[in-house]
């Protein structure tokens, strides 16, 4: 749908998100690496649990993110997450990043 969409046409963008979000859920993703920071934004927003109730509880990065951590450096120094909407440092502890 595309960033534009969230704001174009917000109920079918959050719907599509909702649909996509729940495929990746019942398959067990832990992690969702976005290439696009708006898509990283869009589906941690807190619009899905306003508009339908529901909560994902998997760990969401920008690619730029997951590059710099992989390469060891601090994700809270350098990455920002704690800027996530989405904590996570159960994510980084089950990594051993923490």
């Amino acid at each position: 749908m595309g960033f534009s969409q969230l704001h174009l046409n917000k109920g079918t963008s959050l719907q599509v998100t909702k649909t996509k979000l729940n495929s990746l859920q019942r398959a067990g993703v832990e992690l969702m690496i976005h290439m696009c920071p708006n898509c990283n934004i869009h589906t941690t927003a807190t619009s899905l649990l306003k508009e339908f109730g529901v909560e994902y509880d998997m760990v969401h990065m920008n690619i730029a993110q997951f590059v710099a951590l992989s390469m060891g450096a601090d994700p809270y120094k350098v990455c920002g997450f704690q800027t996530h909407s989405v904590p996570l440092e159960c994510f980084l502890e089950k990594a051993g990043i923490i």
